[in-house]
């Protein structure tokens, strides 16, 4: 898939609902129906149900009834989200709002900038191990404050304070290229989400290993706050 495999989502048409259409969207599975478990599908096709979850926020299409309390008992013993959502801590970026999906359909983690550290790797790498989760995408956006920090604090040579100063280090690798070049902040974040996606799809040996042989695709998105599309990138 090219950079300009896109996915639209309009953020208007979230706005547009009501707070409890939202509501059901994220708490029931379309149409009632159970999703088969998610290592029954090929990575590609979890990647397409993303698409459609997508494609029913831009249609403003929530389900009009659900079952909470019979959705929540049938995963008290266990769950089988069908993608990990890497993403950032930001307000505005959920991605189960994002791509329009309920309890248990997604596991996700959200730390500023959506790089992975071990603490990340290693929750990821439980999902694919022992929940079944096969497709895994790290979820950039514009106008990140995360890597415009580090941006900044490459380009004056200053370094950010301590605690930030670990998120510097885990970014400032990817996107020193694009400082260097004065490249613009959409340019930092496409890098960011490109060395984090690399990151993952390399990490030994569960991830590295579901990758090689496709069974796990790793894939990153780039999430546009004011249209609400998302560019999917390989």
């Amino acid at each position: 898939m090219n950079d300009s495999a896109s996915i639209q989502v309009n953020r208007a048409a979230f706005l547009a609902g009501s707070f409890a259409a939202a509501s059901v969207a994220l708490l029931s599975p379309a149409e009632g129906a159970e999703p088969p478990p998610a290592s029954d599908s090929p990575p590609q096709r979890l990647l397409g149900r993303l698409v459609a979850g997508n494609q029913r926020f831009l249609d403003n299409d929530f389900p009009d009834e659900t079952k909470v309390a019979m959705k929540r008992e049938l995963l008290v013993e266990t769950q089988a989200p069908f993608a990990a959502i890497l993403g950032c801590a930001d307000s505005r970026v959920i991605p189960n709002l994002v791509f329009v999906q309920g309890i248990g359909d997604l596991f996700v983690a959200r730390v500023a900038g959506n790089y992975p550290d071990d603490l990340v790797t290693g929750s990821i790498e439980y999902a694919i191990e022992h929940l079944g989760t096969r497709l895994i995408m790290v979820l950039g956006h514009e106008n990140c404050g995360a890597v415009k920090a580090v941006y900044s604090a490459i380009q004056t040579n200053t370094p950010l304070p301590p605690h930030l100063s670990v998120i510097e280090k885990l970014i400032a690798p990817g996107i020193q290229s694009v400082v260097q070049a004065r490249g613009t902040m959409e340019k930092a974040v496409i890098a960011n989400v490109r060395a984090a996606v690399e990151t993952l799809r390399t990490s030994a040996p569960y991830l590295a290993n579901g990758a090689r042989s496709g069974q796990l695709l790793v894939v990153g998105g780039y999430y546009h706050l004011n249209s609400g599309k998302v560019d999917v990138l390989d």
